[in-house]
């Protein structure tokens, strides 16, 4: 698929999306279910799609390394997976998850949820072997696809697990605490070096991106509407919800809030945004598991509403 062809793909994703809200909200439902109803499916679609990944594996259930996964990831190379669900999308049956399913990939909360989920049916009891090994494969695969895409990074996924291994340990406290001493730490040494005429430490190069470098794409469009936005959204919630939209909805790659910060005065001179501590701060909480569930406050209630709202707003 060329650049162009890819590119128009992406819209007609889009434009399916904005057009299925509902269909989308109840395919992001199941997706998160506790019975992984969603990820059942989602599984379903790719043995189905390569009904040799299957066979390939119980093949390598019963062979003595089990840890080799390379036949595996040749089937689904070699199936051209990707090709397949593309054609599904533009052939779709009525009752096909394909559309929703490219929705959730390209712009939701995807990779996390299918490891989270991944991870959750391995440990399940009844579960038989051959499952287990499906099961720990795709989640491996799944990692590595979405570093190679672009659409995570190994960063990415470092601070993913250090949060979900907080969750588990019921360590939310002391991980947002080290988290904090890390900012507050690399601030300091900053500081120090400015104050004593000093370059800061090597090999901590300065992420100096502008924010047209940022974005993915409609790069005029969008800076305009954020432009417009920080006229009446300044606070560092406000800010926080913006970059969550815009790397949620695959507007704007991930970066540190810093750079985000510096790239949003840097292009709107004429105003004053919030120091990036806070706007750090509001993240934090924003990305913090609910309660004793999984889900995140920036995924439900108010602020999963201002999110939601303002990926429209962008996407208009």
């Amino acid at each position: 698929m060329g650049q162009q062809e890819y590119d128009n793909f992406k819209r007609l994703i889009r434009e399916w999306l904005d057009s299925h809200p509902d269909e989308y909200a109840a395919f992001v439902e199941e997706m998160n279910d506790k019975e992984f109803k969603g990820f059942v499916k989602v599984f379903k679609v790719a043995t189905t799609l390569v009904p040799r990944y299957k066979e390939a594996t119980r093949r390598r259930i019963g062979d003595d390394k089990i840890s080799d996964f390379e036949e595996l990831e040749n089937v689904l190379l070699d199936s051209d997976l990707a090709q397949k669900i593309v054609n599904e999308f533009h052939h779709s049956k009525r009752r096909s998850i394909i559309p929703a399913m490219l929705a959730w990939l390209y712009y939701g909360r995807s990779y996390e949820c299918m490891v989270e989920q991944g991870e959750e049916l391995a440990k399940r009891k009844g579960i038989t072997r051959l499952y287990k090994w499906l099961v720990s494969y795709m989640v491996r695969f799944i990692i590595k696809k979405s570093i190679s895409s672009g659409m995570r990074t190994k960063e990415d996924w470092v601070a993913f697990r250090k949060q979900q291994k907080a969750i588990e340990e019921n360590n939310l406290v002391e991980w947002s605490i080290e988290d904090e001493e890390d900012i507050e730490e690399t601030e300091t040494e900053d500081t120090d070096s400015l104050q004593q005429g000093q370059p800061k430490s090597a090999g901590r190069k300065a992420d100096t991106r502008t924010l047209p470098e940022l974005l993915i794409e409609n790069r005029d469009v969008i800076l305009e509407r954020i432009g417009t936005r920080l006229k009446t959204h300044t606070t560092e919630t406000d800010i926080a919800r913006l970059y969550i939209a815009l790397v949620e909805y695959r507007f704007m790659r991930p970066c540190p809030i810093k750079t985000f910060r510096n790239a949003l005065q840097q292009q709107y001179t004429d105003l004053s945004i919030v120091h990036e501590r806070g706007i750090q701060k509001a993240y934090r909480n924003l990305t913090t598991p609910f309660g004793d569930s999984k889900k995140l406050i920036k995924d439900i209630g108010e602020d999963h509403v201002a999110i939601e709202e303002l990926k429209a707003y962008l996407s208009a």
